[in-house]
Formats: C-alpha cells, structure tokens, sequence
C-alpha cells in the first residue's frame, strides 16, 4: 500500500507490505527514509545499509539511492528541498556535520505525526492556512531529527528525549478545542503584538489568513509564532480560525434562516462537505441536525 501527499516543497510517502524501487537520484531534493516497522534494506552511493524501525537514512540531493521492503515492513519517506528552519541558517561546514547519513529517530511518534499531516491531503481543497501548517509541522520535524550531531549512546536531545542507540554493524558493505480569548478587550499577561493577532484574527476570520501575516504582526518568526499562539489558546491558528467560524455558524442556524449552503460560503468554507465535517467535529452533530434541535 502506497500514501502519497505533496506540499510546497515538501513530499511525503508511505510504503507497506512489500515494496522495491530502481536506482535514481533528485537532483534538488534531501530525503529522508524512516523505516517504521519490520526491516529494509537501502543501497546509497554503493554503501548497502540494514535498517531497522528506528533508525533512518538521509541523502542528499544527487545522490543516487534504492531501497526495498519485505511484507511485513513498512517505511515513511520525506523529502525535502530546503534544510528547515535553523538549520538552513547555519555555515554549509556545520550543515555537512549535522546531516549525518544515520539517524536515529521514534517509529511510534512519526506513524502518529504522518497520520495527522495526511489528514490534509484528504481535504477537497485544503485550507491554505491549514497546509501551512502542516508544512511547519513537518519542517520542525525534520529539524528537531536532523538537527542532533554525533552522539553516544545514552545521550538525550535538546528537548530532553532519550536518542535510540544506532545497533552495531548498521554498515554492511562500508482536537482539543481552543480557548478562546476575545478580541474586545486586553487580557492581563498577553503580549500586545499577540493581542493584535487575536483582534486581526477576530476580525476578518471569514476571509482567508496565513501564517506570515499573522507573525509578523506579533513581531515573530513563522516558527516562534506557532508556538506562543498554541500556549496562549491551546490551538494552532488553523483550529482557532475554525472553531470561531464552527461558532458563528451556530449562531447563524440559531438565529437566521439561511441555509446551510449559504452559511458554509459565507464564512469562508471551500465546499458544504467541509463545513459538515468541521461543524459536526466540533458540535458533535451536523449543521441540520443542530438546527433541529432548536
């Protein structure tokens, strides 16, 4: 089985129970295979590797690379053209360093992450919001991975998780609701820039919003910005956008007779089918439904 879903300037693929590939190269692509269960066995640049669930390969673009996979494996690829976040900003010498070959990584947390970053590549038409996020999401991935020099065993990352010891011998031939923080008035420790983002938010949640806006009107990098939004209200932007617009269609079926089509597109729904699964994820019954039982 194959899972295939394409971002701006990302890919992600999932393979399961048997799969083998030719020999190639991507000329302007890094990529990462994680193998997640079982064992596969990848050839790059001549040197043949047995991997096991937990320990993944990188190549970089222009290397030339295969791999393959029994039935009772799978692996999660990811590739990428530019170096995410942080480590982009570093010298092409610290770079070199950071991207080893090997990388140890937790099989159980990337299955998770890629079923959530999946989620938006089943959407009719994506959210851009919601595809930006899911493009940082997986930048931040790669760079908390990619970003742990050479270690030894027992040695923790930066954010204090244990890193899986890479076995000997590797070498073979060299929704949670958010909290909602009204936009009227100041809430007493909230930062004035992120004060301004909720009352922009609030504002004009109906029409599309993106991510760089919304920094840089909280005077933050994409990445900084992602983070405090989700301590302040619990959400990312995206959940936050679409539960105030889950809301307001509520009052609207309370308190107009405007049908369900028409509410959908005025608050900024791409397609009814949408507006139908976020109000019922929310609400817990569809639109019509919640209208009823008025």
């Amino acid at each position: 089985m194959e899972l295939n879903m394409t971002l701006n300037g990302l890919k992600l693929w999932k393979a399961s129970g048997g799969f083998a590939n030719e020999p190639h190269v991507h000329d302007d692509w890094y990529q990462i295979t994680l193998p997640i269960k079982g064992q596969c066995l990848l050839v790059q640049e001549q040197q043949t590797y047995s991997l096991q669930a937990g320990v993944g390969v990188v190549a970089q673009p222009r290397m030339e690379h295969f791999f393959q996979i029994g039935s009772d494996a799978a692996v999660i690829v990811i590739k990428f053209r530019n170096l995410p976040g942080g480590l982009a900003d570093r010298s092409s010498t610290a770079v070199s360093s950071e991207l080893q070959v090997t990388q140890a990584f937790d099989p159980a947390e990337i299955s998770r992450l890629f079923r959530g970053w999946h989620v938006t590549g089943l959407e009719d038409e994506p959210d851009p919001l919601l595809i930006q996020e899911t493009e940082l999401a997986v930048e931040q991935y790669l760079e908390r991975i990619l970003s742990v020099p050479e270690h030894s065993p027992g040695s923790v990352r930066g954010d204090g998780s244990a890193l899986a010891e890479i076995p000997k011998g590797l070498l073979l031939s060299g929704p949670h609701r958010p909290h909602f923080l009204g936009a009227t008035r100041s809430h007493a420790g909230i930062d004035p820039h992120m004060q301004r983002v909720l009352e922009y938010i609030h504002s004009d949640f109906t029409n599309t919003m993106d991510i760089d806006s919304m920094a840089a009107v909280a005077h933050q990098s994409r990445y900084h910005f992602m983070r405090s939004f989700k301590m302040l209200t619990g959400s990312t932007p995206y959940q936050y956008l679409l539960n105030l617009r889950v809301e307001e269609a509520a009052s609207r079926l309370r308190y107009t007779t405007e049908s369900v089509t028409a509410i959908s597109f005025a608050l900024g729904f791409s397609h009814v089918s949408q507006f139908y699964r976020a109000f019922q994820r929310v609400k817990g019954v569809t639109p019509m439904q919640f209208r009823n039982q008025l």
